[in-house]
């Protein structure tokens, strides 16, 4: 991967002079950048480029360019990839869209450049994809302008769009990256590479992932079950809904899968999920700045009563309560604070709280062990300088071992003081909530690092697969033209291969139903079997919590009335 972000030259195929096009943008961001290697503009029809000597092919170039990034159209790419094999480039950018998410001639004209790159050693960001950004070494190998903050996040994501929104929010909020991916639709490099690559740089405090979908879901795992132990994932996945995925394929040419497998295979792999942009910021900028939490007793200090029961009520959406002050801080608190003050957690020192008291009631919250973290939250008051207030807590947080964030409510008169905060490495947010929850997704990174760290049971090592019961099971499927397994076919294959799966019985008749359902521990859930109806739910055929022979009748009858079957109805329990 270095060379996409560290490389010596950079060839830009497709360069040219003409404003608004892509090939100009990606000349003028790679300058304008402050690159110190060689830009080589490749144009047949050019002399010049940005006033830079013009190749007709990348052939020509010697010394071979470490990067190249083809801005022309993807029909020209699977030959343009063949030159820079030719030529001894060991890294391409495609930026161009027109790929597997168009259908069967996309995907042709990706298998015709996987096929270009075979055996070369050659690795392939793209296509449809904006490029890469390493702002500690100058390089802006995208069409996105401006180079953003040198900073301690990566961030990879299949969209451009968002891309392009991370960054200009990023720039309103003073925050900097280390390296920054658009990976489009994966034909080559994908997510579990970069982790791979991200994890082993010092630079890279916490990662961002935009995604779609996984094209190497083996590797995926194993990058960031290894990666998560040492710095945080923190991923916004899309797709969620049946929708939404119909969607992703068409602009990445992504196939979504189940969102409840993705929510698993990211909790075993150490990674917290986010549901929104905003979130993935908010949760990013604490986990890289602050040290992670042992547990969830969250310390809340606030000289204003109502954003502190905002903080509680978000406490409580997660089923949790603030953490109890321990004896020795409540009767230090209650010695320094008015005979008013609130005398619980959240802990109000009162609107005339003066910079002292603030400081005094930070510095005794923070003498404890009973507290996992501190939300320090302020409103604008006449008799106190919110800048000297953050001043004072920045003092006191040097030699934290919590994680400590802010919410400084308010807007102008805010100002100075977020920006004194922020140059400390305290997160702060424009609400209780959304401090609350970002403090929350630490909590989780923490428990899913634990569930990390255990160890399956080891098997038995005599397995026993009956193969044949499988292939009898498929091949009578397709002699009679069945698409589609029943419940108790897929059963009976998932047992074959040593699977455990719940008790199921077949009845097709109600007497049958009451009698088999003795044979079986209660509460029982009836099903409908048809190959007519693979969706169940949507036929009303599910009844659940059926306790006795009442019920099971009760639950035959309705199902069959519902459908409109008669006759040998099959139901299984």
């Amino acid at each position: 991967m270095e060379q996409f972000f560290n490389p010596k030259s950079i060839a830009v195929i497709g360069a040219n002079d003409k404003p608004n096009a892509i090939g100009s943008a990606l000349m003028d961001n790679i300058i304008q950048g402050g690159f110190t290697g060689t830009v080589i503009p490749i144009n047949p029809n050019h002399e010049t480029v940005r006033g830079l000597k013009a190749y007709a092919s990348i052939t020509e170039v010697d010394p071979a360019p470490e990067m190249a990034i083809i801005a022309t159209p993807i029909a020209t790419a699977p030959e343009i990839v063949r030159q820079c094999v030719r030529a001894g480039t060991q890294g391409v950018i495609i930026i161009a869209a027109g790929g597997k998410e168009l259908g069967e001639e996309g995907a042709l004209i990706e298998e015709q450049i996987q096929g270009a790159a075979e055996g070369s050693g050659m690795r392939i960001i793209g296509p449809n994809c904006m490029g890469a950004i390493r702002p500690a070494t100058h390089v802006n190998a995208t069409f996105a302008g401006g180079m953003p903050a040198t900073g301690t996040l990566a961030v990879i994501s299949q969209s451009g769009a968002i891309c392009a929104a991370i960054l200009d929010r990023a720039a309103a909020g003073h925050i900097g990256f280390s390296h920054f991916v658009s990976i489009g639709s994966m034909l080559d490099v994908d997510f579990g590479d970069l982790i791979d690559y991200l994890g082993n740089d010092g630079s890279v405090k916490a990662i961002l992932l935009y995604m779609e979908n996984l094209t190497n879901p083996r590797k995926f795992m194993s990058a960031a079950r290894s990666v998560s132990r040492i710095k945080p994932i923190i991923v916004l996945k899309s797709g969620k809904s049946q929708t939404g995925a119909k969607a992703a394929s068409t602009h990445i040419g992504a196939m979504a899968g189940e969102d409840a497998a993705y929510d698993a295979a990211f909790k075993r792999a150490g990674i917290v999920r986010v549901p929104s942009l905003a979130r993935l910021f908010d949760c990013a900028e604490l986990m890289a700045k602050q040290p992670r939490p042992a547990g969830t007793r969250l310390a809340i200090v606030t000289n204003g009563g109502g954003p502190g029961v905002m903080a509680i009520d978000t406490l409580a959406e997660y089923g949790l309560e603030p953490a109890p002050i321990p004896e020795d801080i409540y009767t230090r608190l209650n010695e320094l604070l008015p005979p008013y003050w609130s005398r619980g957690n959240p802990i109000d020192i009162l609107g005339n709280a003066t910079v002292e008291r603030y400081s005094k009631a930070l510095e005794i919250c923070l003498s404890t062990r009973e507290f996992d973290g501190l939300l320090v939250i302020m409103v604008p008051q006449d008799l106190t300088p919110p800048e000297e207030v953050a001043a004072a807590l920045v003092k006191l947080a040097k030699r934290k071992r919590i994680p400590i964030f802010a919410s400084w409510m308010g807007g102008k008169r805010m100002v100075e003081a977020i920006k004194i905060l922020h140059e400390a490495d305290i997160p702060t947010y424009e609400t209780p909530e959304r401090a609350v929850r970002a403090f929350m997704y630490m909590v989780e990174y923490t428990r899913n690092l634990e569930l990390l760290s255990q160890v399956p049971p080891k098997l038995s090592t005599e397995l026993y697969f009956n193969r044949d019961q499988v292939f009898r099971t498929i091949y009578e499927c397709f002699d009679q033209e069945i698409e589609l397994l029943s419940e108790l076919q897929s059963k009976e294959i998932l047992e074959a291969y040593g699977i455990p799966v719940n008790p199921t019985v077949l009845a097709t008749s109600v007497e049958e139903a009451v009698s088999k359902a003795f044979e079986l521990e209660g509460p029982l859930v009836m099903k409908l079997v048809s190959p007519d109806i693979p969706h169940k739910s949507d036929a009303d055929g599910i009844q659940l919590d059926l306790r006795n022979e009442e019920d099971i009748r009760a639950a035959y009858a309705h199902t069959v009335s519902y459908t409109h079957l008669a006759g040998d109805s099959q139901m299984t329990l």
